[in-house]
């Protein structure tokens, strides 16, 4: 009896253990954006075309700011962003249509729904 108990729960944790491992959290650079996309966010944040972006426009788009600013001058030109971008630090939320936060409030009015 206690045989066949073992083997039953050995079977149905061979059923659940896969399904469990899809659950984990991904491996860093698993949720990496491509470069188009990673260059299509910039272009979200820069709307101004300045050249660089704050931590507060960046804020929900750049996982670790401190990181991606690396002169710690307290923005990111496109250059820190797009390498940023490579090394997983960036999310595809800044209104990519990903669950981003959408608009920055520093939209030309043209802009603004």
């Amino acid at each position: 009896m206690k045989i066949k108990a073992t083997l039953a729960a050995t079977a149905a944790l061979a059923f659940v253990m896969p399904a469990l491992a899809q659950t984990t959290a991904p491996k860093s650079g698993a949720g990496k954006m491509s470069q188009a996309e990673c260059a299509s966010t910039w272009t979200k944040l820069d709307v101004s075309n300045s050249g660089s972006v704050s931590q507060s426009q960046a804020q929900g788009v750049v996982t670790d700011f401190n990181a991606a600013d690396t002169n710690g001058d307290g923005k990111l030109t496109q250059a820190e962003f797009m390498t940023a971008c490579e090394k997983g630090l960036v999310t595809a939320s800044a209104g990519t249509g990903t669950g981003g936060r959408g608009m920055t409030g520093n939209e030309p009015n043209s802009l603004k729904k």
